[in-house]
């Protein structure tokens, strides 16, 4: 079968925890819902009209079955996910403040069973795989060969580094072999400081060309096309939650490249999905569908020429 994106990254169960009127949180959380930086980046991708799989792992009980079922519930085929028994699924207490910040607790249990030899295993449906999205929560051994086997067999990569320390050229000069293999990263100002070393952004982008995609908040995203520094600008809106808004804009990312958009319009598209997401609870909840982000953006266009 052929896919026009492939995510290769965990799910998990993200207990919510919104701030009170007091400044406080509650003992138990508000609600319990499928996230996972995998099982985000998979939804926004299929919800955005991408036809997509996910290469993940989950458990043989009711949180397994909830994820799994959320999946098959936003169109993302799960065909290739491995329901495990006692098998321990990632989760994370999320704590939402009132201006949409967020503080994350995360328990691990599902990252170590991602293997090297998951990648033969799945050989197939990365190469039938337009565009292939990981990110490095997972062992550094996994995500090596698995940007090893992209580089090899010419597949678009998209990497998240949402535990850049694994990558760092800090700690590791010759991890810039592998983010040289990398056909595009998508990283906030915090991992892009601990992957390169350094704050200045722009001197940095400008030795990653169409590559290195940093993006800063309510200052939009900067990025180097090879012979301009490109800033766009942040879709000004009201913040509600920004958990998933960065899976938000690599997912709808990863949609339109695979249907060969070039990399600017590309990334237009995927702030404005993620500007609609930041205005609802929780990871998944906002995450726009096509013709949703299609009246969303109309309707802004539309304010803006008021």
């Amino acid at each position: 079968m052929n896919y026009d994106v492939c995510v290769v990254g965990t799910c998990s169960l993200d207990r919510m925890f919104y701030e009170n009127k007091n400044g406080t949180y509650g003992s138990k959380p508000d609600e319990a819902v499928p996230g996972g930086k995998g099982s985000n980046q998979a939804v926004a991708a299929s919800r955005a009209g991408a036809k997509t799989t996910i290469i993940t792992k989950v458990g043989k009980n009711e949180i397994g079955k909830n994820i799994f079922n959320n999946l098959i519930k936003n169109g993302v085929d799960a065909s290739n996910v491995e329901i495990i028994p006692n098998f321990i699924d990632s989760s994370s207490d999320i704590f939402i403040s009132k201006d949409g910040n967020n503080d994350i607790k995360r328990v691990d249990g599902s990252l170590d069973k991602f293997a090297p030899d998951m990648i033969d295993k799945y050989s197939d449906v990365i190469l039938n795989s337009k565009i292939i999205v990981c990110q490095l929560k997972v062992p550094k051994e996994f995500t090596e060969k698995l940007i090893n086997f992209c580089y090899d067999n010419k597949k678009f990569l998209i990497l998240t580094p949402c535990r850049p320390e694994k990558l760092s050229i800090v700690k590791d000069p010759s991890n810039i072999d592998l983010i040289n293999k990398v056909s595009l990263i998508t990283c906030n100002k915090d991992e892009f400081k601990i992957l390169f070393g350094t704050e200045d952004i722009e001197k940095t982008v400008k030795l990653f060309p169409n590559k290195l995609i940093v993006t800063l908040g309510k200052d939009g995203l900067i990025y180097f096309d090879g012979n301009n520094i490109v800033k766009l600008p942040a879709i000004p809106t009201n913040v509600v939650d920004t958990v998933g808004a960065g899976d938000t804009l690599c997912g709808n990312l990863a949609c339109s490249l695979s249907k060969k958009e070039d990399l600017k319009s590309s990334l237009e598209k995927a702030m404005y999905a993620s500007a609609y997401k930041i205005q609802f609870h929780n990871a998944q909840a906002g995450m726009p569908t096509k013709e949703c982000l299609h009246n969303y953006i109309k309707s802004f266009q539309c304010e803006q020429c008021k």
